[in-house]
């Protein structure tokens, strides 16, 4: 979440299938007091202190798939269940060890984009930008969600649909020339709280599984790209960011009361 050397949280590189009564009541148990904030490297010195961020639980939006195969218009999604190693390719080279949480205190909650016999490929902040990672399928519980974030950035605009259906269009704030957003498919990762809904994140957080590819000047922090509310309305349709996107404080409360965890969201030019 790339905004400022104040506002920005920073962040680091951190089974057999259960029922969906194991997934739902994982993800329902989700809050705890606090995110714990993780810092990657940077310039020497000490990280400006960061504000800390509640994660929220998972909405009963992901469902088990009737069959073998996924209803029309919905992702599938592997929820974490155990820590467990991603892989560069199945069997293949180790890329990073995988906790049941993130950085922020969530569940492990990941897209599920490409599947071969014992392995799940996946869209993650450990793989990086438009890159799949690979994790054993005993790891996770597996379940399906109908939502989908689009997002233009020529027209500044965020689609929300549902079961392939728009159900929302949202007016956007994207990266400055200088500090691009970046595009591709990537996921929700994190559904979080500021708990200070004047401050430059306004109310509510939906971290993605993108990073900056952009060094930010003076700031020791993460690459953490996020959609998140602004109290800065003027900043809406304008190209300000350090490569986050921004939505009215009204959007970011909709998306938080909607939008699951593991979410698909593509970013196109």
């Amino acid at each position: 979440m790339n905004e400022s050397p104040t506002e920005h949280p920073g962040t680091r590189r951190r089974g057999r299938a259960a029922p969906l009564a194991i997934v739902a009541a994982a993800i329902a148990l989700a809050p705890i007091a606090a995110g714990q904030l993780l810092t990657a490297g940077g310039a020497a010195g000490a990280a400006p202190a960061a504000p800390r961020f509640i994660p929220v639980g998972q909405r009963a939006s992901v469902t088990k798939p009737a069959s073998r195969s996924l209803p029309r218009h919905s992702a599938l999604v592997a929820l974490v269940m155990h820590a467990t190693t991603m892989r560069a390719a199945p069997g293949g080279v180790r890329l990073a060890q995988v906790p049941i949480r993130t950085g922020f205190g969530s569940p492990q909650a990941m897209w599920v984009v490409a599947q071969t016999p014992g392995w799940l490929g996946v869209i993650s902040t450990l793989a990086g930008n438009n890159h799949i990672g690979w994790i054993p399928r005993s790891s996770s519980s597996l379940g399906a969600l109908s939502w989908e974030l689009t997002v233009s950035l020529s027209r500044r605009q965020l689609t929300v649909l549902d079961a392939g259906k728009v159900v929302r269009r949202l007016q956007v704030a994207i990266g400055r020339p200088s500090a691009p957003t970046p595009t591709g498919r990537f996921a929700v990762t994190d559904r979080l709280q500021t708990g200070n809904p004047t401050g430059p994140y306004g109310c509510c957080i939906l971290a993605l599984s993108a990073r900056s590819p952009h060094a930010i000047q003076g700031w020791t922090g993460g690459d953490r790209i996020a959609i998140h509310s602004t109290p800065d309305s003027a900043s809406i349709g304008q190209p300000v960011s350090h490569g986050c996107i921004r939505v009215t404080l009204a959007d970011g409360r909709w998306l938080m009361n909607h939008i699951p965890l593991g979410t698909p969201t593509l970013i196109r030019t």
